[in-house]
């Protein structure tokens, strides 16, 4: 709490002296800010999209469901529970990807889409198996009749009357067979020749990626032999650790498809982003600043070390005046960025305070605040517990001011109301608490003369009557230096300084 009281103190005083001097740097940086304002709009930029259509079949990615815009905070895109997207069946289904961005904070886009059947797939016919001939079948042979025997005469009888001899009949040749030609084996039906396949991509080599890039494309990983060759991943690419890996791209045209295997390798040469924390920077003599305080740094492996570059452990703070130091940011894998960071040590010595603004009462309502304090200031009303800002009002050259309310007070709420000058002067602190006729206020005498108590008396101001508004008149004392001991004294206005500093700063910017 100390650090923040003593902090934004600073950043009230000083950079309201540079907000007045330069209305022209002021203008800049309010265009600056809406274009800023602009950038983190929509979601981190990213949207699911519409009416997506997949060819069934195919292998999909995150990248197929939503639309990435903007790459400020590099989102990482996965399928959420590591359920992808089914294209199997033809059909409306629905998947949900899960976006995760550097600043640590996550988004889940539902996605409807449509597969759509592929008429222009078939099936490979199946190649007709040759027709081998019969094992072991032969020509078959002629049949060679056997011929008769002839039939040879009985020898002469004794008889001795002679007989008709009969004439012997002849050999009856038998009607010959035919010979039957051997059957001729059936040739093998030969399948048509396959026709010559086109390779429609090669796989690259030495490809590299960066750690944890989230964005890469097929095309990084292979090259395409033919036009109109469609690539995506078959496989998801890794790009979280380290070392050699390799992914599956699928490349296809018409009906043909190739899977292609690549090797690839994730390297870390991504330097980290550092930026000040402000653009001009104002601290006590003798604060003690970290180089972590002073910067915002982020990198691609998640990890970066900040440190002073000349070795110092903290800012040095003990000379008044303009000072710059080289702040180094390191990432996990030795990769350096460097910014040269500019800051002014002040001088508290002559610092000028007025006297509390003053309320009427009488006219004062829930929603509108009446009073007085130093003339051609500007007023603030800043709640006591969340700091908000309620009010800020330009009060006439009297010293009257009116303040209306952003919203009303609740009974018993406490406000804050300090005056701030075009130099960089500001009042002591009026404790405004709603329904009350009582404000505490904290004298710029207490603080200079009794800084080590840092409880300052509650002074009752009533003012019933609207002529009674005080115009405040200037004190002119000096506030003790920050590392004094009685620089406690300035613990009394310190919650209020700094809401009141930042919230003025910005405006004025």
């Amino acid at each position: 709490m100390y650090m923040k009281e003593k902090t934004i103190s600073i950043m009230l005083v000083c950079g309201l002296t540079f907000s007045t001097v330069s209305p022209v740097f002021a203008e800049e940086m309010t265009s600056q800010q809406d274009t800023q304002q602009q950038l983190v709009l929509g979601n981190h930029g990213i949207e699911a999209k519409q009416n997506v259509q997949i060819t069934q079949g195919r292998h999909v990615t995150p990248t197929d469901f939503v639309q990435i815009y903007n790459q400020k905070y590099k989102p990482q895109l996965t399928f959420k529970d590591g359920v992808v997207a089914s294209t199997e069946t033809v059909g409306t289904f629905e998947t949900t990807i899960v976006a995760e961005y550097n600043d640590g904070t996550t988004e889940e886009f539902t996605v409807s889409y449509t597969i759509l059947a592929d008429p222009s797939i078939t099936p490979d016919p199946d190649p007709v198996t040759p027709t081998d001939p019969e094992e072991g079948q032969e020509p078959v042979t002629p049949v060679d009749p056997e011929p008769e025997t002839p039939v040879t005469p009985d020898p002469e009888p004794t008889n001795p009357e002679p007989e008709t001899p009969v004439t012997p009949e002849q050999p009856v040749d038998p009607d010959p067979v035919t010979p039957v030609d051997p059957v001729k084996p059936v040739d093998p039906v030969k399948p048509d020749p396959k026709p010559e396949v086109t390779v429609l991509a090669t796989a690259k080599t030495n490809v590299t990626v960066e750690l944890n890039d989230s964005a890469l494309l097929p095309s990084q990983f292979v090259s395409r032999n033919a036009h109109n060759v469609k690539l995506s991943f078959n496989t998801q690419p890794i790009t979280n650790t380290l070392g050699t890996h390799s992914v599956q791209i699928l490349a296809s045209k018409g009906s043909t498809t190739q899977t292609i295997t690549v090797n690839y390798t994730v390297v870390d040469t991504t330097k980290p982003f550092i930026q000040p924390q402000e653009d001009i920077f104002y601290v006590w003599p003798n604060d003690e600043w970290t180089a972590e305080e002073l910067v915002t740094t982020t990198d691609n492996s998640g990890f970066v070390k900040v440190y002073f570059q000349n070795g110092q452990t903290l800012l040095d703070t003990t000379t008044p005046g303009a000072h710059s130091t080289v702040i180094v940011a390191e990432d996990a894998n030795g990769n350096i960025s460097t910014i040269d960071f500019q800051y002014q040590v002040i001088s508290v010595a002559g610092m000028m305070l007025y006297s509390s603004p003053t309320v009427n009462f009488d006219k004062s309502t829930d929603t509108d605040i009446y009073g007085g304090t130093e003339p051609d200031t500007t007023l603030f009303v800043i709640t006591e517990d969340s700091e908000e800002l309620l009010a800020e009002t330009r009060v006439d050259y009297s010293g009257a001011y009116h303040a209306v309310l952003s919203r009303p007070l609740q009974p018993g709420e406490t406000a804050y109301l300090i005056a701030v000058d075009d130099n960089g002067g500001v009042s002591d602190v009026t404790h405004y608490t709603y329904g009350s006729k009582q404000v505490p206020e904290v004298k710029a005498e207490s603080i200079v003369k009794s800084a080590t108590d840092s409880q300052t008396t509650a002074a009752a101001t009533p003012n019933n009557d609207p002529s009674n508004e005080v115009v405040a008149t200037k004190v002119d004392k000096d506030l003790p230096k920050t590392g004094d001991s009685s620089s406690k004294g300035l613990t009394v206005i310190g919650l209020l300084l700094s809401a009141t500093a930042l919230l003025y700063l910005r405006k004025r910017s």
